[in-house]
């Protein structure tokens, strides 16, 4: 009877432990910081303040600063700011110019201590008169040669009276990036028309090895939307390519044909990439543009429009206010198969 009741109580014991339940640590935290308040209120009038505080809602810290955070109008002086534990603050030291409509860019700028989730979007507009002003000019970005986008690119607005050989080492008035699309857009703007350039270096000034790009019109605040803005390599040099011809040496066999008919007026050269190297380049001074023997795969399909002549893509120039020759990239990857010759229809506005 004994030995039974300390069998009962041993069972008893093991069931009860087997009912515990550890805590676990939750979720992995993927909410990045979120902006309680700001002093001053966002979009305040008639702004007199020398300092702007972020309140978070739980500890933060910088994220590539440097890389994203700007103000337009630029100030004279850099911008100096401090973090500590919920709270961001940005030092107004410099005059601010009467009338303006300044905004803050810390877009990327800050995340959690815990886990670093950043917070992608953030800015803050003030006024130094009684209204914001609210006119756009946007575009987008676009590398000349690659037909990429141009992300975290500055773009930058002068004085349309600014002579052209200062505009790039003369301090902007409105600055913004491209986004991770590529696209841009000024906010705030008032009623006035501008030079519009992008570069691709740190800073506004061109160094060898920046990308630049320009419109080559005023632009207007009223007006203009939707621009595109080509970067390119003002030093850039045509490196003659020894594969471009290597397909015409293809086993008869195994190739097909292609022919593009365009409504482009203009010499032309046709490129055609495979796994982003350069295997065929043939110029051509009408449409249809056909091209033999082309060994069977997959391509992509560039045009580029041959202005001056000399069969080669030629770069852009600021100094004599020259755009990069166009190119242009077809939609789709094009198939091409044995024995076959591919007929497309490339209109181009």
């Amino acid at each position: 009877m004994k030995i039974s009741f300390y069998y009962l109580v041993i069972v008893l014991f093991l069931c009860s432990c087997a009912n515990i339940i550890i805590p676990s640590g939750g979720g992995k935290d993927v909410i990045a910081p979120i902006l309680l308040k700001t002093h001053p209120p966002d979009k305040g009038l008639n702004f007199k303040e020398s300092k702007i505080t972020f309140h978070f809602n739980e500890n933060i810290q910088e994220n590539k600063w440097s890389d994203f955070f700007y103000i337009s109008p630029l100030l004279g002086k850099n911008t100096r700011y401090k973090i500590n534990n919920k709270t961001a603050t940005i030092f107004l030291e410099d005059t601010l110019e009467n009338n303006t409509t300044y905004s803050l860019h810390l877009n990327h700028c800050i995340k959690d201590v815990n886990e670093g989730n950043i917070l992608e979007k953030l800015e803050y507009l003030f006024s130094t008169s009684n209204n914001i002003d609210t006119l756009k000019i946007n575009g987008k970005l676009i590398d000349a040669k690659a037909l990429e986008p141009k992300i975290n690119t500055w773009v930058f607005l002068q004085k349309e009276d600014l002579e052209d050989s200062l505009c790039f080492k003369t301090k902007p008035l409105y600055v913004t990036k491209s986004d991770e699309n590529g696209y841009f857009v000024f906010d705030n703007l008032d009623e006035k028309d501008y030079k519009l350039f992008s570069i691709s270096g740190l800073d506004f000034v061109y160094h060898e090895g920046d990308k630049l790009g320009f419109i080559n019109k005023l632009v207007s605040s009223i007006n203009d939307s939707n621009l595109t803005v080509y970067l390119f390599d003002p030093l850039y040099e045509h490196k003659l390519n020894d594969t471009k011809d290597s397909l015409l040496q293809s086993d008869s066999a195994l190739v097909g044909n292609i022919t593009i008919t365009s409504n482009l007026d203009a010499n032309i050269i046709v490129q055609l990439f495979q796994d982003q190297q350069l295997k065929k380049e043939i110029s051509f001074k009408n449409s249809p543009y056909i091209i033999n023997d082309i060994k069977a795969g997959e391509y992509d399909i560039y045009l580029i429009v041959d202005n001056n002549k000399n069969n080669l893509w030629d770069t852009g120039s600021f100094i004599l206010r020259k755009l990069p020759e166009t190119i242009y990239r077809y939609k789709e990857t094009l198939n091409i198969r044995t024995n076959w010759n591919l007929e497309i229809d490339w209109h181009i506005n």
